[in-house]
């Protein structure tokens, strides 16, 4: 397994003695989508974040989903944690289902509105990502982290447009999509259904950017609790 350094998982809620919850970012790599989301799994469990690859000096990206998957599984090895819950939104609900496939333990993964087949942005929904996500850094950020960020999100985009998501998971899985209600959204259903027998499916009623917002996370909450009890 790939030696990785161990700074790429972010420790956002650690006690001692408690389960441990690994969260995969979307594209970009920045956590700042979960906080809300691991202030409240936190209340019972540790939450960890799994930093992208380019986001620091001297540092390049994953060019590839399955070297993701690679990286996230080689770090947990390494810090001795054992996740007994995975999450992953957008591309981490890709990279978070490679990671699984690699954990002897099978622990439950939850899936938020991602697709296990190639996804190719066209060229104005590119320029749009760019720009949003770096929107995110500020009114003026560094020139060297926005230099970076953009390095990682197009090495994401190119790993996603040739990725097809092939190996079956026979874990407890979670899958959660957005709205609305459009053609991909149900081709990807049908995707991580044939690779998944335990497979729970739900709808979500936020976009894919309003889920970790604060009035949509208890509807998540919800769902990931009563996920919980089901297995």
């Amino acid at each position: 397994m790939a030696t990785v350094s161990p700074s790429r998982l972010i420790p956002l809620v650690r006690k001692k003695n408690r389960p441990s919850c690994v969260l995969l970012p979307g594209l970009g790599g920045g956590l700042e989508p979960y906080l809300r989301l691991a202030a409240a799994l936190g209340e019972q469990r540790n939450v960890h974040a799994f930093r992208a690859a380019g986001l620091m000096p001297e540092e390049l990206p994953e060019t590839s989903v399955a070297e993701m998957g690679d990286a996230a599984a080689a770090v947990l090895e390494q810090s001795g944690i054992q996740p007994e819950l995975v999450i992953g939104w957008s591309l981490g609900g890709v990279v978070g289902w490679e990671l699984c496939t690699r954990l002897p333990h099978r622990p439950p993964l939850v899936i938020i509105d991602s697709a296990p087949c190639p996804w190719q942005a066209s060229e104005d929904s590119r320029v749009e990502l760019r720009s949003s996500i770096t929107g995110m850094l500020g009114p003026n950020p560094d020139p060297g982290t926005r230099d970076r960020v953009l390095s990682t999100v197009d090495a994401q985009l190119d790993a996603l447009a040739e990725h097809k998501t092939s190996v079956g998971y026979d874990g407890p899985v979670l899958l959660l999509m957005c709205q609305p209600d459009e053609g991909w959204r149900e081709e990807a259903v049908r995707g991580w259904r044939a690779l998944a027998p335990n497979l729970r499916t739900a709808r979500l009623g936020a976009g894919h950017y309003e889920v970790f917002d604060a009035g949509r996370l208890p509807e998540l909450i919800d769902q990931i609790a009563e996920f919980e009890e089901a297995w």
